[in-house]
């Protein structure tokens, strides 16, 4: 996905019109008629020469505007219903200048599942039980929390052994061979709102990227 830049249409080739604006998701689970609400998270790019808007992490929100939030619950609601959404669903929008736009409805587990689980009230649970009109529990947040992919800067011939941190996921293993751009772990950070959680998370992956990078400076 790239801007376009006076490309006519052909085959193979589709267009999307961009939208200026915050990155925000919803994430809800639908019981066929209505949407509940488990919580909002924001989204960021890690861009790369050939992939301008490659996927780089999501912080879940700690607070969100109660009157904006029952403005978009309405909307999944009306979409629930009139699509018949089940489970765990999850919704894009842009926030700008004049409004929200609604971007796309995923439905099913979306990439922000692991930062909105909890064990007290496990996701997968409340999932199954609205997909089989069963009463469901959703989860309550005090904090935030955020995940982040990183990626191999640079191509590595023999991936390293590395003592993983437990607040990491989805490692590679040692003596993998990676080409720039290859993901090479999940990394999580908690912490008292967004905006901070945010700065946890990029250091952390900054100080573990050393282990397969080296200090580049």
């Amino acid at each position: 996905v790239r801007r376009a830049a006076g490309e006519s249409p052909s085959a193979g080739r589709y267009f999307q019109r961009f939208v200026a604006g915050r990155s925000i998701s919803a994430l809800f689970v639908g019981n066929g008629q209505t949407a509940h609400l488990v919580g909002f998270s924001h989204q960021w790019t890690s861009p790369a020469p050939t992939a301008p808007y490659r996927y780089g992490g999501a912080v879940r929100l700690r607070r969100f505007d109660r009157r904006q939030a029952a403005v978009i619950g309405g909307w999944l609601s009306s979409l629930t219903r009139r699509a018949g959404l089940l489970g765990l669903c999850s919704a894009d929008l842009i926030r700008g200048p004049d409004g929200y736009t609604f971007i796309e409805i995923n439905p099913r587990p979306g990439a922000t599942l692991d930062i909105f689980d909890d064990v007290d009230a496990p996701l997968i649970e409340a999932h199954l039980r609205a997909a089989t009109g069963q009463v469901f529990r959703l989860p309550r947040f005090v904090d935030s929390m955020a995940s982040m992919v990183t990626y191999a800067a640079t191509p590595i011939t023999h991936f390293p052994s590395i003592a993983w941190p437990e607040w990491t996921a989805d490692q590679q293993s040692a003596g993998t061979r990676l080409i720039a751009g290859d993901p090479v772990c999940t990394v999580f950070a908690r912490g008292p709102s967004a905006q901070s959680t945010k700065r946890l998370i990029k250091g952390q992956a900054s100080q573990l990227q050393l282990q397969w990078e080296g200090d580049r400076t």
